[in-house]
């Protein structure tokens, strides 16, 4: 069974969309009521603010879609990461591969064969993230059967 990680995001992209939609055409309209009334410079700037504003919803949802699964089988331990779009694909040897956290201010559980290594847990509370290191330590660890 593979175990998936992934951030946690309490909102739709619908939601999103509607909510960049209103902030987007509250701008625009004020901004069109300024150049009605003289200001003719209020539309662009609020143009660009709606471009920034618009590049912010496009990379929070390219970064919403982000995950690490895991999953194992008699000889090996496979994580697989997607990243903005981008999946990495790792493998590790059970039994060869070591399971620790790493020393750091925001510690995360890092998976070690050979001086490969692989990062997990980053969207994970701390005690998740020790539970999360105990339950790899005790899949890696296994021997493999010959």
């Amino acid at each position: 069974m593979p175990i998936r990680l992934s951030p946690n995001c309490s909102t739709t992209p619908q939601f999103l969309m509607i909510a960049l939609g209103l902030v987007a055409g509250t701008s625009i309209f004020i901004s069109m009521v300024f150049w009605v009334m003289g200001a003719p410079w209020v539309l662009p700037f609020a143009l660009v603010e709606t471009l920034v504003l618009g590049a912010a919803f496009v990379f929070h949802a390219r970064t919403r879609s982000d995950f690490d699964e895991i999953t194992c089988n008699d000889r090996h331990v496979f994580v697989r990461q997607e990243r903005r779009g981008r999946v990495k694909e790792h493998q590790f040897t059970r039994g060869l591969c070591r399971v620790y956290m790493t020393r750091s201010m925001r510690p995360l559980v890092r998976l070690d064969e050979s001086g490969r290594y692989v990062d997990l847990g980053e969207w994970m509370l701390p005690q998740d993230r020790l539970l999360l290191c105990r339950q790899l330590t005790r899949v890696a660890a296994v021997e493999m059967m010959i």
